[in-house]
């Protein structure tokens, strides 16, 4: 399967969503915005149609690809934005049913190892 991962830096924080206890894919964890890449679809347009379904937020014009990684048989698209403006509005869908902006070195425990990863290198490289 593919995914798209998007990583949002708002000022020294990223943001997590926590999926619904409802959903039958990882319920109740913490991840960046993430979603499957449909057949056909190339993965920029994914991401950026998975942000705007997950937090509605339209950013089409400030998401940069980061990297490609295959974890377990799947391969993730990693791609992310800063933020550094007001803070940003969001309106959750189904999926989600809480998010929040988290400090890149008290990340929650629920989160894969391998966004926790990509998120700390990523968050390294930026001066704030």
């Amino acid at each position: 399967m593919n995914y798209c991962v998007h990583i949002f830096l708002f000022r020294k924080k990223v943001l997590l969503l926590k999926r619904s206890k409802k959903n039958n894919f990882f319920p109740s964890i913490w991840t960046p915005i993430i979603g499957k890449i449909k057949e056909k679809e190339i993965p920029e347009k994914a991401v950026i149609r998975e942000t705007i379904e997950e937090t509605s937020l339209n950013l089409s014009n400030n998401i940069s690809f980061y990297g490609k990684e295959k974890y377990n048989n799947d391969t993730y698209w990693f791609y992310y934005s800063k933020y550094d403006n007001n803070f940003p509005t969001l309106e959750l869908n189904h999926e989600n049913e809480d998010y929040d902006f988290f400090d890149v070195h008290d990340l929650p425990n629920t989160l894969w190892v391998l966004f926790r990863n990509k998120i700390r290198i990523l968050s390294s490289q930026f001066t704030y």
